[in-house]
């Protein structure tokens, strides 16, 4: 039996895990949206060590967090629906090393 303190808390746990969930989700679909345009951005000397630069290490882990909570056919349906883009072929690459 849990205290009413420690059930708080998990409860809080399980409210965060669904706001990383959602977090996760925006983030993709946000990318992949824009692909075409974060693609030019990146090859922009001028944006060089800006936080563009980090989209491609979240953009895999919230590709790995949605495959662990049980998300991988949302994540293929953005992959299939977004435009040509670096970052839609290297996450389509990506959840592809993670099933072998």
């Amino acid at each position: 039996m849990l205290s009413d303190d420690q059930a708080t808390h998990v409860l809080q746990a399980l409210d965060a895990l669904d706001e990383l969930e959602n977090a996760a989700l925006k983030l993709l679909r946000a990318e992949l949206s824009s692909g075409p345009t974060v693609d030019g951005l990146i090859a922009d000397p001028l944006t060089e060590g800006s936080r563009l630069d980090l989209l491609c290490l979240a953009d895999t882990l919230a590709v790995d967090l949605l495959s662990i909570l049980g998300r991988r056919e949302s994540i293929v349906r953005l992959i299939e629906s977004a435009p040509s883009s670096s970052a839609r072929d290297a996450l389509a690459q990506h959840l592809t090393r993670g099933t072998v």
